[in-house]
């Protein structure tokens, strides 16, 4: 791979793009009569479950589980294509749940959801709210006057949170901006539009990618495309189209083949492989933006999508009620390339696919800013993975026992030539006497961090000595079909344990590794190379080293809080010692 290759950004020049499954470029786009009429069958069985446990429902009291309920309801009795059009057995379930809903509500108009008062919470459920009353009135039957009535009140005093309520996170901004703009299309009133302008007045903050602040697969789809879409279709506000444009164009390089986003560089919960974020939850954006711009890629995408998850839909249905355009037919799909490599600056990660292989470079954690382990951060130590087909390699990571400062994090990602370089330097003081001037009596002193953990011993005042340790990986691709190089080098400090762990995906097969004691799912790599096979799609590995038998340490804001970092899957280590130099082919 030239550099000069690597790094092209222009969508037309490299864009290499998913292709979910089987290509759709063969197949005429549905008529939206069709495409309705499945989506209304999936909702008419969410209906149908929802409805045979009710009373689980109603005994959950789960306040945004009420407004989903009466959203799917509301969808089905309005929709044409329903079963259940016009069921009047619908609107005794629809009024109870409002009733209580109404019975839950707060004098000044949130909900708890999760957190407690919540105006974004809150925010959430209006988003639901206003689609079932918008579809409820477009719908004009007598027999739900009664409901409208109640989710009239439920709106409008969640609205009158939302103009002086706050957030907790960036996405919280634009969910509060779609639920006023939802509601200002049903009861206008100019403080909704003067709100929401204050909340985009602080600006979208997306980088130059089309990555969000959370750099969160969840949270793009849940919240910030369509709740932007919201606002710029309810309000005519076409600037926003951009923002949702470069994020759809970014997802695209995030995408596997079954559908699965890239979530490694997240800031949120996400970051956690087993939170898996599928690409199905992009689709209402994804269709209105291939029938605006006749977008060929974003209308291959949406297709794939209608192929390959409908029975995931049924949420989609009340937008395709609402919004004439998405009803339109899709521009006709565009075979969409299968090779590519993509440098995502703002996130440190690197997207690399070459036909049915694709692999993830990342060097963009939060562990750097000093402030370790918390909510909002990306701390995920994987810098590493690779898929072919069906074989996954879940993630490769690499923990020296060095201090309990726990796995390497590489402090950024360079490109240089053809390879990848992660690096990370690790000091661990060990501390000398108190100088005379800040010296007590008492022996008492501040309560202060190590770096590692807190004691009461001014360490900030103390001189130092330092052990140091250098790690570094060396990553790059040594064949045109997505095999790679990986090159571990620590060294400065002698005799340090250090443990490269390999994670792969349960459901297949494992080869040429030896069982760890005590834990059914750890092996070790000796020698030689290993394998692992699912079905006909097998990723190879090697050569192996083993020179001790210590499983990577994490650090001790898990060990002490005892926090979990283990990933879930067929372990293999390679183990050896400082100054540790090895070459590992992953392919």
């Amino acid at each position: 791979m030239k550099r000069s290759d690597f790094l092209k950004s222009g969508i037309g020049a490299s864009l290499g793009v998913l292709a979910i499954g089987k290509s759709s470029v063969d197949h005429k786009p549905q008529k939206s009569q069709t495409l309705i009429s499945s989506i209304a069958r999936v909702n008419d069985q969410r209906v149908q479950e929802l409805l045979n446990n009710f009373d689980q429902l109603i005994a959950r009291n789960h306040n945004r589980s009420f407004s989903g309920f009466i959203l799917a309801n509301s969808a089905a009795y309005c929709s044409k294509d329903s079963d259940n059009y016009r069921n009047k057995n619908l609107i005794s379930p629809l009024e109870e749940i409002a009733t209580v809903l109404l019975r839950n509500q707060y004098p000044n108009g949130t909900f708890d959801s999760g957190n407690l008062q919540s105006p974004p919470d809150s925010a959430f459920m209006i988003e639901q709210l206003w689609r079932a009353q918008a579809l409820l009135i477009n719908n004009h039957s007598d027999h739900t006057n009664s409901l409208r009535k109640l989710l009239q009140t439920i709106i409008l005093n969640i609205s009158d949170a939302l103009v002086t309520g706050g957030v907790h996170t960036p996405n919280h901004r634009w969910a509060i901006c779609a639920a006023l703009a939802g509601v200002h299309t049903l009861y206008p009133d100019p403080a909704y539009p003067e709100r929401i302008n204050d909340w985009l007045g602080e600006g979208i903050g997306q980088d130059a990618d089309g990555q969000h602040p959370e750099r969160s697969p969840n949270y793009d789809a849940a919240v910030n495309n369509q709740g932007l879409l919201d606002v710029t279709i309810l309000l005519n506000r076409e600037d926003l189209f951009e923002y949702i444009r470069k994020n759809l164009e970014m997802t695209l390089y995030l995408t596997e083949l079954n559908g699965e986003v890239e979530t490694l560089a997240s800031r949120r919960q996400d970051q956690d492989p087993a939170r898996k974020v599928m690409i199905h939850r992009y689709y209402i954006p994804y269709r209105f933006m291939a029938i605006k711009d006749k977008n060929t890629h974003f209308a291959e995408v949406a297709k794939q999508i209608e192929l390959n998850f409908i029975s995931e839909l049924g949420n989609a249905l009340p937008d395709l009620l609402l919004h004439e355009k998405l009803n339109q037919p899709l521009p006709e799909p565009e075979n969409l390339p299968d090779r590519y490599s993509k440098y995502l600056k703002g996130s440190g990660l690197i997207r690399i696919r070459r036909e049915e292989t694709t692999a993830s470079v990342f060097g963009g954690t939060d562990w750097h800013t000093g402030h370790g382990v918390w909510s909002g951060l990306s701390t995920n130590p994987t810098f590493f993975n690779l898929r072919k087909g069906d074989a996954i390699l879940e993630s490769v990571r690499m923990s020296p026992a060095f201090f309990s400062t726990g796995y390497f994090r590489s402090n950024g990602l360079t490109v240089v030539d053809d390879s990848f370089h992660l690096k990370q330097e690790r000091n661990v003081p060990y501390h000398q006497p108190l100088p005379g001037r800040y010296r007590n009596r008492d022996g008492k002193y501040k309560l202060s961090p190590d770096g590692r953990f807190f004691s009461m011993m001014d360490f900030e005042k103390r001189p130092k000595d330092y052990k140091v340790l250098r790690l570094q990986v060396v990553i790059k691709e040594i064949d045109e079909n997505g095999a790679f190089e990986l090159e571990f080098l620590v060294d400065q400090t002698e005799n340090v344990p250090v443990t490269v762990e390999l994670c792969f995906r349960k459901g297949g097969e494992l080869t040429g590794v030896i069982p760890g004691e005590n834990d059914p799912d750890a092996f070790f790599l000796k020698d030689g190379y290993g394998s692992y096979q699912v079905g006909n799609d097998i990723i190879q590995f090697g050569p192996g080293l083993k020179e001790h038998t210590r499983p990577p340490q994490p650090n001790e804001q898990y060990t002490v809080h005892n926090g979990g970092i283990q990933p879930d899957g067929y372990r293999v280590y390679l183990t050896g010692f400082t100054p540790f130099h090895h070459q590992l082919t992953i392919g």
